[in-house]
């Protein structure tokens, strides 16, 4: 009896530049991979703006339309049983399909992007994959779809216990002392009003101590920590320096308003670091006791990281 062959479409948002989302979908597809049935066969097909790189190319004043968006839907999903798109971005194929939604924050901030308004239809024939009950609670407050499964992040093993970065490594960096690091982005939900203004208070009590703040330059990170002692911007790192790094922290500090999941503070845990987080978003789902939860206010920010060098907290 001959064996029905399936063929399964990844569509993604094409981005120039890989960030965290790409390293998600890597490692679904190549877990994906190594577990399937030798019928399954796998494509993987990207969108993008009219000038990327991407197999689907859709003008900027055209993509706001629903009968293009559909179409492009159509063409991305051609010949496949199975499509999971990986952006509620890409244009939705025709009938079921999985969904992976990491959170909704262009629905909440002004700097998070902008969706088209087909993204906003209901999506009730749609199977959803969030990576906490807070992110599935945004989704189904929006979105209505039909079945919604929490999938938890997983880890780069590189986070798992590394050797802390060597006191070279750190100085090739500026860094030359102890000090408290932030790993993120610079949009107004990553708080950076708050962790500005937790160093000012704490910075100086903490004479010896330096804020590490990793990623690519920002204008919004630039201004708010100018004229600020001991903050060092070293720019992105490769995601596998990353973890050492933290190793070596005093703590990571993850003061977001909102977060689908908080990927920085799973990884500071695993490295080893004390976790500084706001409560807010799925921050505290994803900590639970193994953080010190905070409000957002620079104040409560500051009291923690100076509990952190007083020994109050454990590594």
């Amino acid at each position: 009896m001959k064996t029905q062959q399936r063929r399964v479409a990844w569509i993604s948002l094409y981005t120039p530049v890989p960030m965290g989302q790409q390293t998600y979908e890597r490692a679904i597809q190549g877990a994906m991979r190594e577990v399937a049935d030798p019928s399954w066969t796998f494509v993987t097909r990207s969108v993008g703006g009219g000038r990327s790189k991407a197999d689907f190319r859709v003008p900027a004043r055209l993509s706001n339309r629903r009968p293009v968006a559909k179409l492009v839907g159509r063409l991305a999903a051609r010949g496949s049983d199975l499509v999971h798109r990986f952006d509620l971005r890409v244009p939705r194929p025709p009938g079921a399909h999985v969904l992976t939604l990491h959170d909704l924050p262009p629905l909440r901030f002004p700097d998070e992007g902008h969706l088209p308004p087909w993204c906003l239809d209901p999506i009730p024939d749609v199977e959803v994959i969030c990576p906490s009950e807070f992110a599935a609670s945004e989704v189904s407050h929006f979105l209505s779809p039909r079945n919604i499964t929490v999938i938890p992040y997983g880890l780069r093993d590189s986070f798992n216990r590394p050797e802390p970065a060597p006191a070279a490594d750190l100085a090739q960096l500026g860094i030359t002392g102890p000090f408290f690091i932030h790993a993120a982005g610079a949009t107004l939900r990553k708080n950076l009003e708050g962790l500005a203004e937790a160093w000012k208070r704490a910075a100086p009590d903490l004479p010896d101590h330096q804020l590490v703040l990793l990623g690519p330059p920002h204008e919004r990170r630039t201004a708010l920590f100018a004229g600020l002692n001991r903050v060092v911007m070293p720019g992105r790192l490769d995601l596998d320096d990353v973890g050492r790094v933290m190793a070596a922290a005093d703590a990571v500090v993850v003061p977001s308003i909102y977060e689908g999941f908080g990927l920085p503070a799973l990884e500071g845990m695993a490295a080893g670091a004390p976790v500084i987080a706001a409560r807010r978003g799925a921050l505290p789902e994803v900590c639970e006791a193994a953080a010190v939860l905070v409000e957002l206010d620079g104040g409560e920010i500051a009291l923690a990281l100076s509990a952190v060098c007083r020994g109050e907290v454990d590594r």
